[in-house]
């Protein structure tokens, strides 16, 4: 079988299940609007007892499908952004409470660059500190599809509110620079919130001033705090021991920003031998180059899609000439670069 990043149906599964106290906050957003819960959840092929069940995620295309929903019933294009805003620091369990006991908003952070992937592993956070500026990147774990720019919303919004609950007044400053095009609601994200926000980054980035890193938090308490870090520790581990090895693999290219590594310098960050490692990703029917080529398949898409010119989207991937870069693209997707120019 010829397989592709592009036709692979694998992908379509292999994507971290939604903690179900997210579409939970969405049901009760869509409630207090006048909508009808019992018809998004239909819509979605959900019932209310799935969603509030002790089951505590559901599958990725399950959030996709109440997302399409929502946006459908309530005619508000910017809904995402709403249920963002809802998800303040105590929606998050564990993550939440360790956060807010945390000593100041850099401690608060570093466990979030950590444990983010206990809620989501669809991006995966950097955090960069670089005087006086902070960058807080969501680096994309997959192509998302049509799905792309309301769960960056929901995402980035939930930052916002999160760093808002802890700091309150304090959080002054911010920009919020996003990987798409504006798009026709562009003025509700200002509005909803309350920061400079611009279109057509590379990247989801939330920069803020470096001095509010040392802004101690009001309910610090450093017992609190190991308790509940310990406790996303040991969820993140049993995450991780069931994730199989070309997950680790792919999770950890999406993260790297600039040239991609290698394979030895994977397995050295995996603590294994190159050769181990390429058994792992054989006995998975996958190979380093497969997986490194769906990387640069979703990098790719994700640049043009920023309406970059296909020659600098070439250079940033590495490919010496624009020409290689368009034959491998038509390879992966069998459609030209030009093909997802600026198209969301």
């Amino acid at each position: 079988m010829n397989r592709t990043p592009h036709n692979d149906p694998a992908l379509a599964s292999d994507r971290s299940p939604i903690p179900v106290n997210y579409v939970r906050n969405l049901v009760e957003l869509a409630r207090e609007a006048g909508l009808d819960p019992s018809r998004l959840l239909a819509d979605a092929g959900l019932s209310e007892p799935q969603v509030y069940s002790a089951e505590p995620a559901l599958r990725f295309d399950q959030f996709r499908r109440v997302m399409a929903s929502a946006r459908e019933l309530s005619g508000d294009p910017a809904i995402a952004l709403s249920l963002g805003q809802q998800l303040t620091v105590t929606a998050h369990g564990l993550l939440g409470y360790a956060a807010i006991s945390s000593r100041d908003l850099g401690d608060a952070l570093q466990l979030l660059e950590r444990y983010f992937r206990t809620r989501t592993r669809l991006c995966l956070p950097r955090l960069d500190v670089d005087e006086p500026w902070v960058r807080f990147a969501l680096m994309e774990s997959y192509d998302l599809g049509e799905i792309r720019r309301p769960y960056l919303e929901v995402v980035t919004a939930a930052l916002v509110a999160g760093l808002r609950y802890l700091l309150g007044d304090r959080f002054q400053g911010a920009v919020l620079t996003l990987p798409y095009a504006s798009p026709d609601y562009a003025g509700r994200y200002q509005e909803l919130l309350g920061m400079t926000v611009r279109f057509g980054a590379d990247t989801a980035v939330l920069s803020f001033p470096a001095t509010l890193l040392r802004e101690a938090l009001p309910m610090a308490d450093a017992s609190s705090r190991q308790m509940a870090a310990q406790r996303c520790e040991e969820e993140l581990q049993r995450l991780e021991a069931d994730q199989d090895w070309a997950s680790r693999v792919r999770a950890r290219l999406m993260q790297a920003e600039g040239a991609l590594p290698s394979l030895e310098q994977l397995a050295t960050g995996f603590h294994l031998t190159s050769r181990t490692l390429r058994r792992y990703l054989a006995a998975l029917g996958v190979s380093y180059r497969y997986l490194l080529e769906e990387v640069r398949m979703a990098r790719a898409v994700r640049y043009l899609q920023a309406n970059l010119t296909v020659q600098q989207v070439a250079q940033k991937l590495g490919y010496a000439e624009p020409s290689n870069f368009t034959r491998a693209f038509r390879r992966w997707t069998g459609r030209p670069p030009s093909d997802y120019l600026g198209n969301l």
